[in-house]
């Protein structure tokens, strides 16, 4: 279970889009949330320590203290604020650990003091180095009212994208986790391409090319609808679901159309005649999908 959400912000309307998911996640679990800011060192060593070093934490201090209060009460949570110092990726890498978060939840992007572009490098860092799941927020341009805008049942409906591999499979528990406590109802979706037989004569291998793919869909829907079913017994919805395109672009077109609220993908999986979603798929997703997404470090 979700028991501590760590969730970092770098000071900017943008970074804040992440929290009303934390916070209804944790209002559902009864999950403590911590509120994080790293600020780094300079990138210019000749520049020495910046004279507004002091400064800026105590700003950011008071910025994490103030929107901690106003949320604790409002929502009725457990939350504390921690600023850091260092590289931001890697401290908040020991954050997680020393916190022993369950998730971590942050924005895609976002913007910090003197417009440096902060949380983008480091979402993609912390994505392929935590442990522990991911939840990436894609901001939407205009500040949130952070008072109105928690729910506390955000995923109602979670896309799984599976490959037949154990690996990406490994996203199934924290998927699970996640969506229990919401009742959330899950997608299984395979996205296979179609085989490309440039040796044989067109007409030929247009026929070909349809039998192979029949036949690729046959095997998908039967994978799919076998975790289905392991998941059915044990009382938890779940429909499979075989698509045919680029497994990318084809996953975030499904979960735009069909009402999903969250996609949950393991981090890095392998390649091979299957053609295996995983990798950099997870990543393009990630750029390109509309709603969340749980990204599951496969061990």
């Amino acid at each position: 279970m979700f028991r501590s959400i760590m969730v970092p912000l770098d000071g900017s309307a943008f970074g804040e889009h992440a929290l009303p998911l934390a916070l209804g996640i944790a209002r559902r679990t009864g999950a403590a949330v911590r509120l994080v800011h790293v600020i780094e060192p300079p990138s210019n060593p000749r520049f020495g320590q910046h004279s507004n070093a002091a400064p800026d934490a105590e700003r950011q201090q008071r910025y994490l203290a103030q929107l901690a209060t106003i949320l604790s009460e409002a929502w009725e949570l457990p939350i504390s604020t921690a600023v850091l110092r260092g590289p931001a990726a890697e401290t908040l890498r020991a954050a997680a650990a020393d916190q022993r978060a369950d998730l971590v939840a942050l924005t895609t992007h976002g913007y910090g003091p003197l417009s440096r572009v902060w949380l983008g490098s480091v979402a993609h860092a912390l994505t392929r180095t935590l442990p522990m799941p991911v939840l990436l927020a894609r901001p939407h341009g205009e500040a949130l009212d952070l008072l109105e805008a928690v729910d506390d049942a955000p995923f109602g409906r979670i896309l799984l994208p599976l490959d037949g591999s154990p690996l990406a499979e490994q996203a199934l528990e924290p998927a699970i986790e996640l969506g229990g406590p919401m009742g959330a109802a899950y997608v299984l979706l395979q996205a296979i391409e179609p085989p490309m037989l440039g040796y044989a004569p067109a007409a030929q291998a247009a026929g070909l090319d349809q039998q192979i793919l029949e036949q690729w869909r046959e095997i998908a829907q039967e994978y799919l609808g076998g975790v289905a079913a392991r998941l059915r017994a044990q009382g938890i919805a779940a429909e499979p679901r075989v698509a045919v395109g680029a497994a990318a672009p084809t996953i975030a077109e499904y979960a735009q159309w069909h009402a999903i609220d969250l996609i949950a993908i393991a981090s890095h999986g392998r390649g091979g005649a299957a053609r295996l979603l995983l990798g950099s798929v997870t990543d393009r997703v990630v750029q390109t999908a509309g709603v969340p997404v749980l990204v599951c470090h496969a061990a």
